[in-house]
């Protein structure tokens, strides 16, 4: 890594390792994985990051190759509250509300931008009907509000452990929910985090599960009372910790007890949905984190939030559209029609999808308050093109841009499908540079 900025007196990568993590500030992680904070005053293309810190009086100028993303403050986050999801071909996702449709184009509003109009052959479905998830924790919160706490310390937002140690929270988890963390180490993770628990005890004969993650990857595994097997692997990655530039990984975890399925999330890719083997789910609702660090080692959580789930909705959407020659619809209880979406009709008795079916004489109304999901046919290969910046937004947004320019309050991002856009600096949650590239799949 080229550094630009070094005061004098002091190498600058002893800097970077001491500095806080603050959650009022934007921050920067570099591709060695050491961090800076602060806020970001302007993006430069792909070129140059011009950073406020109280580093220097003068402001710090980075290339962009040598970060690997930046966390933007909290304190800028909306809440969601649109009431449909976009998906374009290339797997982005925007928040909004569809405001036309026809053969070839569909128009969709967002919160982020002007209304777009975009292709119908580079959109690949609409989800309708969005519940925004009830969040009913957020933290991680002070060490005061843990219970039986072995050695975690908790540092400016973020709970830390170094040796091998565990802490727990009771009563935490609804019936169905949403966990999701960050878990950032130094040189290696060793970390565990218990869930669906009220035993909360590092041995024993409990049921719940656990995720795990260390220098061979992780797991996510079922333990149980019942039966002579203890431990049932239910899903694994086997990307290795140095894999992840950040030295860091964005976990999410989605449990509905009604149909004993579990899904696992890394870095918003999904790994696998999977059943519980064991017949009697377990219920309890607290979580427990355990470090197994030592020596050079250190485990630090952050961005701990948990959700009630509408499990059914996002099943439902789940099982998609299996004929890619027809459009798909599927309404509120599960029903799928295939065919063709014509049009959307707008007046006093509510927005309708006019959706042709060849199971059908005329053209059905359906009211979009009873779809679920709209899925287009598949379409002739998109525009390929390089997509190195990744925004994850406000919302449930997420874009992949070929180029990006930010200065104050407007950024101005390159899109390979949509062109040029014009966003509002709150709406940014997270970006990555060099995440991805689009090939139009």
């Amino acid at each position: 890594m080229t550094t630009i900025f070094k005061p004098a007196g002091m190498a600058a990568s002893s800097l970077l390792l001491v500095l806080p993590v603050l959650s009022a500030e934007d921050k920067l992680e570099l591709n060695d994985g050491s961090v800076l904070s602060g806020k970001v005053l302007s993006i430069l293309g792909n070129d140059k990051v011009v950073l406020d810190s109280n580093l220097s009086e003068e402001p710090i100028h980075l290339r962009a190759q040598s970060l690997s993303s930046i966390n933007f403050r909290k304190d800028t986050e909306n809440p969601n509250k649109a009431p449909q999801l976009l998906h374009l071909v290339n797997g982005d996702v925007l928040p909004g509300t569809l405001q036309n449709l026809d053969s070839k184009e569909v128009s969709f509003l967002t919160g982020y931008a002007n209304e777009l109009t975009i292709p119908r052959n580079y959109v690949r479905s609409i989800d309708f009907g969005v519940t925004p998830q009830k969040l009913v924790y957020s933290g991680p919160k002070p060490i005061t509000e843990w219970s039986d706490n072995d050695d975690w310390e908790w540092e400016n937002g973020s709970l830390t452990c170094n040796t091998s140690g565990t802490i727990a929270a009771e009563g935490v988890l609804p019936r169905q929910f949403i966990l999701r963390f960050r878990l950032e180490w130094e040189n290696d993770p060793n970390f565990r985090i218990y869930f669906c628990d009220d035993f909360l005890k590092r041995t024993g004969n409990a049921d719940r599960y656990y995720f795990e993650v260390n220098s061979m990857g992780s797991q996510l595994k079922r333990q149980t009372t019942m039966g002579g097997r203890r431990w049932h692997t239910l899903a694994q990655s086997h990307q290795k910790p140095r894999e992840y530039p950040s030295r860091a990984i964005d976990v999410e975890l989605r449990v509905n007890r009604d149909s004993r399925q579990i899904y696992l999330y890394l870095n918003s890719e999904k790994i696998q949905r999977t059943p519980d083997p064991i017949d009697s789910f377990p219920t309890g609702t607290g979580i427990m984190l355990q470090s197994q660090a030592g020596g050079d080692l250190k485990n630090i959580v952050s961005d701990l939030e948990i959700y009630e789930w509408d499990a059914v909705t996002e099943l439902r959407r789940d099982e998609g559209h299996e004929d890619p020659e027809t459009d798909g619809l599927v309404d509120v209880e599960g029903q799928h029609l295939s065919g063709s979406a014509l049009q959307l009709q707008q007046d006093a008795q509510g927005d309708r999808i006019i959706f042709e079916s060849r199971f059908n004489k005329q053209p059905l109304e359906v009211q979009t308050s009873r779809i679920s999901s709209l899925y287009f046919k598949d379409s002739p290969q998109a525009p390929e093109g390089q997509a190195p910046v990744e925004l994850s937004l406000t919302g449930g947004g997420s874009l992949q841009c070929a180029s990006l320019e930010m200065k104050d309050a407007s950024i101005v991002a390159t899109h390979p499908l949509l062109g040029q856009l014009t966003l509002d600096r709150s709406t940014l949650k997270r970006l990555a540079i060099g995440a991805s590239e689009n090939n139009g799949s």
